[in-house]
C-alpha cells in the first residue's frame, strides 16, 4: 500500500493550476503539523515560478532568510529546460556569502539525505566590482566578470542622494550644473572627466569645487565607475544565476549610498529592457518572428530595507518602487529579503503576494506584518509565529494567491552556504574550501 501525500503550492491561482498543473513549481519545503514537541513534517511544499512575484522573506537575525532565499533561486535553476530557459536570476549579494555556491553542501549531506536529496553545486555567474576582483583572486575564489557602472547613465539625481546633497543647497545645484554641462559635450564620460569639468569650472566657488572634488575622487575609488559600463544583459543569462556581489563597499553611510546607487541604475536598465523584450514576445505569439531578449528576471535582493526604506529616500528607491508596483507586467519577480520589515517601504510590502516569515520578535516587525495580513488570516500573526518550532529554517507562509497561511520547515539547500557565524575551530573538508 503506497501513501499519497499531496503537495502544497502556493502563488498559483486556480486557472493556472488547471492549465500547468504541478510544473514550474519550486520545491521549498515541507509542511508542519502540529506544536513544539510533537511538531512534525508532512505534505510537501512548492512554490510557482512562472509567474511574476513579489516576495518577502523576513525574520529575525540567524533565522535562515538568507538561506531561505537561495532555497528558491536553487529551484528556479533546477526546473526542467523549458521553462528554467525563460527564466534568469540575479541575486545582489550585501554579505559576500554566495559566491560558496558552486561548492555541494557536504556539511549536511546526512541532513540532504534524510530529505531525499543530495548534495550539489550550483554553476553561478559570480560578479564583483572592478576594482575588487583581485581579492577574491588572491583567496581562490573564481570570478566571472568584473562589474563596472557607466557614469554617463547616472543622473545628477543619482549622485547627489549617493553624496548626502540636498537639491536647493550650493553642492547640489553645483553637481546639477556639471552634469548638465558634461552631458552636453559629451557622450560617455569618466569621473575623471567630471572632476575635470569641476576644477575648470568659473561657475563654481572654491568652497563648492573642493567638496564636489573630494566626493567625486572618493567615488573613484569605489572601483566601479567607469566610461562604459557593463552591458545589463551580461547579468542574465537564460537558466543561470547570476551573483552580483556589492559586499566589499564599507557598511557605513557612503557604502550603503555606492550599493544604492548601482542597484538603483541596474533597477531602470531591467526595466526598460523587459518592456521591450515583453513587446517582443506578445509579438512572437501572435505569430511575427522572434528575436533574441533577456529573459524574464527574478531579482532578489539581501537587506531590502537599507535600498527602498519607510523613511527617507535612497538612489535605489523610485526604481525598485517601479518594479515592486509595475514589475510584473514586463516579468519582473522581486524576491526582497529583510530582518527589518517595518524598515522596509510600506508599497513593498502591501504590494508582496507571498510572505515567508521566519521567527520574529521585535513588536515593531510583527506589527509591519500585521499591516499586510488579509482578512483569511485566522489568528494574529504572533500566534502563528509562535507555534513554530524553535529550530532555524520553521517559518510562516501566507499566500494571496491561495489565501492560506502554512507553517513550513525550508529545505536544506543543495549548495554550500557561507553564511552564519565563523568557529575557530574547523573541520577539514567541511570548512576548509
Amino acid at each position: 500500500m503506497f501513501l499519497i501525500v499531496e503537495k502544497i503550492i502556493v502563488g498559483r491561482d486556480r486557472n493556472d493550476m488547471e492549465a500547468f498543473g504541478e510544473r514550474g513549481t519550486a520545491f521549498i519545503g515541507k509542511h508542519i503539523v502540529g506544536e513544539g514537541d510533537d511538531a512534525h513534517l508532512t505534505n510537501p511544499v512548492f512554490m510557482d515560478v512562472i509567474r511574476p512575484h513579489t516576495i518577502l522573506v523576513t525574520g529575525k537575525k540567524g533565522s535562515g532568510k538568507s538561506y531561505s532565499g537561495f532555497v528558491l533561486a536553487e529551484e528556479i535553476v533546477r526546473q526542467e529546460p523549458e521553462i528554467r530557459n525563460n527564466l534568469a536570476v540575479l541575486f545582489i549579494d550585501t554579505m559576500g556569502i554566495y559566491w560558496s555556491s558552486r561548492s555541494p553542501n557536504e556539511k549536511d549531506r546526512e541532513l540532504l539525505k534524510e530529505w531525499g536529496l543530495k548534495p550539489e553545486g550550483i554553476d553561478i555567474r559570480l560578479f564583483v566590482p572592478g576594482g575588487f576582483a583581485k581579492e577574491y583572486e588572491d583567496v581562490g575564489v573564481r570570478v566571472d566578470a568584473p562589474f563596472t557602472v557607466s557614469c554617463s547613465e547616472l543622473t545628477a539625481q543619482d549622485w547627489m542622494l549617493t553624496f548626502g546633497f540636498n537639491p536647493l543647497d550650493a553642492n547640489g545645484m553645483a553637481v546639477e550644473h556639471i552634469i548638465k554641462t558634461i552631458k552636453s559635450k559629451m557622450r560617455d564620460y569618466s569621473i575623471e572627466d567630471i572632476i575635470y569639468e569641476i576644477e575648470n569650472s568659473k561657475k563654481l566657488e572654491a568652497q563648492v569645487k573642493n567638496a564636489l572634488t573630494t566626493r567625486f575622487s572618493a567615488a573613484q575609488d569605489w572601483g566601479v565607475f567607469e566610461k562604459r559600463g557593463t552591458p545589463v544583459r551580461d547579468y542574465f543569462m537564460r537558466g543561470k544565476i547570476t551573483v552580483l556581489d556589492i559586499s566589499h563597499f564599507p557598511r557605513s553611510a557612503g557604502g550603503w549610498s555606492v550599493r544604492s546607487m548601482v542597484i538603483g541604475l541596474l533597477s531602470r536598465k531591467i526595466f526598460q529592457d523587459r518592456l521591450q523584450a515583453r513587446k517582443g514576445e506578445e509579438f512572437e505569439v501572435m505569430g511575427g518572428g522572434g528575436k533574441e531578449n533577456i529573459p524574464m528576471v527574478w531579482v532578489c535582493l539581501d537587506e531590502a530595507h537599507q535600498f527602498i526604506p519607510t523613511e527617507g529616500e535612497t538612489a535605489a528607491s523610485e526604481p525598485l518602487l517601479t518594479l515592486v508596483k509595475e514589475g510584473r507586467e514586463p516579468g519582473i519577480s522581486l524576491l526582497l529579503i529583510t530582518q527589518m520589515p517595518n524598515k522596509l517601504n510600506q508599497d513593498a510590502l502591501s504590494q508582496s503576494d507571498i510572505v515567508l516569515s521566519h521567527r520574529l520578535t521585535s513588536e515593531a516587525d510583527i506589527k509591519a506584518l500585521r499591516s499586510i495580513m488579509q482578512t483569511y488570516a485566522a489568528e494574529d500573526i504572533q500566534d502563528y509565529i509562535n507555534k513554530l518550532p524553535k529550530q532555524t529554517g520553521a517559518a510562516i507562509i501566507m499566500d494571496d494567491n491561495s489565501e492560506r497561511i502554512f507553517p513550513i520547515q525550508v529545505r536544506p539547500r543543495f549548495s554550500w552556504h557561507a553564511g552564519g557565524s565563523p568557529s575557530a575551530i574547523r573541520k577539514r573538508g567541511l570548512l576548509d574550501l
